[in-house]
C-alpha cells in the first residue's frame, strides 16, 4: 500500500473524461475568447493593423496608440499601446492586452512577440489565460493565471508561477498550482512541475510532476485513483493506468487493493477496426484472504462485419465461483445472474431471409447444482427462416427451419440432434378498416437421440399441420380535445391436432410468461420439443388515444382471453389442461406530459383473483426530477411467489444539491432487497456524489446483506478522482436516470 501511495506521489498522469454538459454561467474574470480570424489562402501572409493614432520613428519603428486591433491569420491582438518593428516583424504591446489564438486566449499587462511565424513566438507578462473548449471538443474550458507565459515556434507554451482550474478565477474551488507548466498545443496535453492541488483553498495533494490533457484526445498514463468501502471488501483503493496503444485500441490496467480480500489485478482491452470491435475484461485475485482461494472473472466480446450481409458475434465469459459477483459487484442485475452465456454466432441476413449458425454452452454459476438441472449446449445450431412473395396476389411463402445438436454435462441425459422444417403460406388481406390473414404451416420434426454412451434411439418423426386465421377491425373517432380514439377488436383462431409427444426429450422447451403477445402465438411453448395441440379462439380488444398532429400515443389499453374448445393434452409434465378459458390478460400504457404509467394484469378466471400484477408510475422532466413507483405481485401454483414494491427518486434540494433514493422491498418476505440513499453537489467546476447502498446477497439464503459507500468526485476538466461506481449504480438502479455530473 505504501509503495502504491509513493508511486502515486512521485509520478502521476491525470487523464480527463469528457464532461457531460458545459457550465452555462460565464466567468467575467477570465479572458473573453473570440475565435481568431481565418484568412483565405491568398491572404494568410498579410497582417492588418488598426489604431487611433500612429507615428513612425527615425529607426523605422511604428508607434501605435489607442484602440489597437491587429489581425493576422489565426491571430487577434488588442492593446492600448504598441511598437511595431516592421523589419523584424516584431511587436511590443502594453495596456489592456488581449490575444486570441485557436489554442490559447489571454489577457496580459504587456507582451512581446513575433508576427513572422504561425506560432507567434513571444513572452507575455502577468497573464490570465483560457484554453478554449470550443476548438478542443471539450465541454469545460481550463483557465488560470501565470506570472509569465513564453510561446515557442514548436507550438509549446511555458507558464511560470502558474495555476490552472475550470472554476471562476476570482474564487476557484480547486486549483493546480505549479512553478512551471508546459502545454503542447499540437499534442494537446500539459505537464507541470512541483504541483500542489488545492480544494477550497486547502492543499490535498503534492507531486513533483503530473500530466493532464488539454482536449479529449486520449493519452497514456495514470487515471485518478478510486476509493470506496464495503462490508465484504473493506476499504478499497484502485489505481487505474490507461494505455493508449493505438488510435483504434487501448487498455486499462487496474491494481485494486481491498483490505479484507487482498490485491486484485484487473484490466480491460478494447479495439476497433473497420469491420470489428471488441473488448477483453478480466480481474484476478491470487488468494482471497477470506476464502483462501483464487478468484477471477474474464469476459471477451467481439462483433465483426465480415461482409455487408455476414456478421459474427462472440461472447465468452467465466468466473471462479458462484459467490464472485456477490463479493465483488454492487449491481443487483449482475449479482442475480445464475448462468453465463458462452457463445459464437454467425449471421447472414438479406431483406427477406436470415440464416444463423450458433455454438453455445451456458455455464451454471452454482457448480453445486445437480448436473441434470443444467441447460443443454448447442454444438451447433443452424437456422434458416424468412419469407417471400408467391405470385401476384399477395400470398407469402414462409419457412422456419433448424438443425441443432444437443450435448449435456450429465452422461445420463439424452443427447442428439433435432431437425425442424416448417414451410407455410399466409395471405394478408386488408382494407382501410379491417384485416384478414389466413395462414397454414406444416411442421416436420425429426430426432436422433440417446444417452451419451454412443447408442442412438430413433424417435418417430413428428408431422403436424398448423392453421390459423387472424382478423380484426379498426374504428376511430375524434374527441372534443382533438385526440383520435381507436377501437380495435381482434379475433385469432388456431387449430393444431393432437400428437403424443411424451417420448420426446426436453432439450430447450419451456412455457413463456402469459402476455398479450402470447395470445397470438401459434405454439404455447418456447423451443422445438413440444407443439401444443390447439382448437382455440382468442378474443382481444385494443383502444388507443392518438395525437393526429405528431401520431404519438397518449394511451394504449388492451385486453384479451383465449377460449378453448378442446382439452390441451400436450404438456411438459404429462398432465392434461381441461380449462375452457385462459386467464384474462390486460395491459395499459399512458403518457401525459412528464407522467407515464404501465399496468400489466393477469386475472385467473377460475379462482376469480389476480395471478399477476405489475404497476409502474414514472415521472421525469430531466435528470434531476425523477420519481418511480412500482409494485409487482405474482402467484405460482395458487401460492404467493413474489410481492415487491420498488420506489426511487431523484429530487433537487436547491440549484446545486440533489437527493437520490431507491427502496426495493419484499412484502412477501418482509425484508429489504436493495436500499440506496445519497446526495450530490454539482457546480460549474466540480461535482460530488455520495451514496450508501445496502443490498441483499442473492446467492445466499441466510439474509446476508452487503453494505457499501460509493463516491464519485469530479474536478471538471480533469475527470473523476474517486471512481465511477456511484454513477453506474444510480444508472442501473433508478429507471430513467442518466448521469449529468461529469
Amino acid at each position: 500500500m505504501r509503495l502504491v501511495a509513493l508511486f502515486f506521489l512521485l509520478s502521476v498522469t491525470f487523464l480527463a473524461h469528457p464532461a457531460s454538459r458545459q457550465c452555462q454561467s460565464t466567468d467575467p474574470s477570465a479572458p473573453d475568447y473570440q475565435a481568431p480570424p481565418l484568412f483565405s489562402p491568398d491572404n494568410q501572409l498579410k497582417t492588418y493593423i488598426g489604431a487611433n493614432y500612429s507615428s513612425t520613428l527615425p529607426d523605422g519603428t511604428t508607434v501605435l496608440t489607442g484602440n489597437i486591433d491587429i489581425k493576422k491569420n489565426q491571430l487577434y491582438v488588442h492593446a492600448d499601446k504598441a511598437r511595431y518593428d516592421q523589419q523584424k516583424d516584431f511587436l511590443q504591446v502594453t495596456g489592456n492586452v488581449h490575444i486570441d489564438t485557436p489554442s490559447l486566449s489571454l489577457d496580459a499587462s504587456k507582451a512581446t512577440f513575433s508576427l513572422s511565424n504561425s506560432a507567434n513566438q513571444g513572452t507575455f507578462t502577468h497573464t490570465k489565460f483560457i484554453l478554449p473548449a470550443e476548438n478542443k471538443k471539450r465541454s469545460i474550458s481550463l483557465k488560470g493565471t501565470a506570472g509569465s507565459i513564453t510561446t515557442g515556434s514548436n507550438h509549446i507554451s511555458t507558464l511560470h508561477n502558474a495555476s490552472i482550474t475550470s472554476c471562476n478565477l476570482n474564487s476557484p474551488d480547486w486549483l493546480i498550482n505549479a512553478k512551471k507548466i508546459t502545454i503542447n498545443h499540437n499534442k494537446e496535453y500539459g505537464s507541470a512541475h512541483n504541483v500542489i492541488m488545492r480544494f477550497k483553498g486547502v492543499p490535498f495533494l503534492y507531486t513533483p510532476y503530473i500530466q493532464f490533457p488539454t482536449s479529449n484526445k486520449r493519452r497514456s498514463g495514470l487515471l485518478f485513483p478510486e476509493f470506496g468501502t464495503s462490508s465484504s471488501r473493506g476499504l478499497e483503493f484502485a489505481q487505474p493506468w490507461y494505455w493508449n496503444i493505438a488510435p483504434n485500441m487501448d487498455a486499462t490496467i487496474t491494481p485494486h487493493f481491498m483490505a479484507k480480500r487482498g490485491i486484485e489485478l484487473g484490466g480491460e482491452y478494447r479495439y476497433l477496426t473497420k469491420s470489428s470491435h471488441g473488448s477483453l475484461h478480466g480481474a484476478y485475485l491470487h488468494r482471497d484472504r477470506i476464502s483462501q482461494q483464487k478468484r477471477y472473472q474474464v469476459r471477451y466480446q467481439q462483433y465483426s462485419t465480415i461482409m455487408p450481409n455476414l456478421s459474427m458475434a462472440i461472447d465468452l465469459q467465466d468466473i471462479s465461483d458462484k459467490d464472485y459477483f456477490n463479493d465483488f459487484s454492487n449491481n443487483l442485475n449482475i449479482t442475480s445472474q445464475t448462468h453465463l452465456d458462452r457463445s459464437a454466432r454467425l449471421n447472414y441476413d438479406t431483406q427477406d431471409w436470415h440464416m444463423r449458425t450458433l455454438v453455445q454452452k451456458i455455464k451454471t454459476i452454482d457448480t453445486s447444482s445437480p448436473l441434470a438441472t443444467r441447460p443443454y449446449a448447442r454444438l451447433p445450431q443452424l437456422t434458416l427462416n424468412g419469407e417471400t412473395a408467391v405470385g401476384k396476389h399477395g400470398i407469402q411463402f414462409t419457412l422456419d427451419s433448424e438443425l441443432v445438436e444437443f450435448r449435456h454435462e450429465d452422461n445420463n441425459k439424452p443427447t442428439g440432434s433435432r431437425i425442424t422444417l416448417r414451410p407455410g403460406f399466409y395471405w394478408p388481406l386488408s382494407g382501410a378498416a379491417w384485416f384478414f390473414d389466413p395462414a397454414i404451416k406444416f411442421s416436420h420434426t425429426q430426432y436422433n437421440v440417446g444417452p451419451d454412451n454412443g447408442s442412438k434411439q430413433r424417435i418417430e418423426d413428428r408431422n403436424l399441420p398448423v392453421s390459423s386465421i387472424d382478423t380484426g377491425l379498426f374504428f376511430e373517432r375524434t374527441l372534443s380535445n382533438g385526440l383520435v380514439q381507436t377501437l380495435e377488436p381482434r379475433l385469432y383462431y388456431l387449430k393444431v391436432p393432437y400428437k403424443a409427444q411424451n417420448n420426446i426429450p426436453l432439450f430447450d422447451t419451456s412455457i413463456p410468461d402469459f402476455s398479450i403477445a402470447q395470445l397470438f402465438r401459434d405454439n404455447r411453448f418456447i423451443g422445438g420439443d413440444r407443439i401444443g395441440d390447439a382448437n382455440q379462439l382468442t378474443i382481444a380488444l385494443t383502444s388507443r388515444l392518438i395525437n393526429p398532429v405528431n401520431s404519438k400515443q397518449s394511451m394504449r389499453a388492451s385486453i384479451g382471453q383465449i377460449l378453448y374448445f378442446n382439452d390441451r393434452r400436450v404438456s411438459i409434465d404429462g398432465t392434461t389442461d381441461s380449462r375452457r378459458q385462459s386467464d384474462i390478460i390486460a395491459e395499459l400504457a399512458t403518457q401525459a406530459g412528464a407522467w407515464s404509467g404501465n399496468i400489466d394484469l393477469q386475472w385467473d378466471a377460475d379462482a376469480n383473483r389476480f395471478s399477476k400484477e405489475n404497476y409502474l408510475l414514472h415521472y421525469q422532466t430531466d435528470n434531476r426530477h425523477i420519481f418511480n413507483f412500482g409494485y409487482r405481485k405474482r402467484l405460482k401454483n395458487n401460492t404467493l411467489d413474489l410481492q415487491q414494491t420498488d420506489t426511487s427518486l431523484v429530487m433537487p434540494i436547491n440549484a446545486r444539491l440533489s437527493a437520490y433514493a431507491r427502496w426495493n422491498y419484499s412484502l412477501k418476505d418482509n425484508k429489504n432487497i436493495n436500499t440506496i440513499t445519497g446526495l450530490s453537489y454539482d457546480n460549474c467546476c466540480w461535482s460530488l456524489q455520495l451514496l450508501a447502498q445496502r443490498r441483499l446477497q442473492n446467492s445466499t439464503t441466510d439474509n446476508l446483506y452487503e453494505s457499501s459507500i460509493l463516491v464519485q468526485f469530479v474536478l471538471k476538466g480533469l475527470g473523476n478522482i474517486a471512481g465511477s461506481k456511484a454513477r453506474h449504480t444510480l444508472e442501473q438502479s433508478i429507471y430513467g436516470y442518466h448521469d449529468i455530473l461529469q
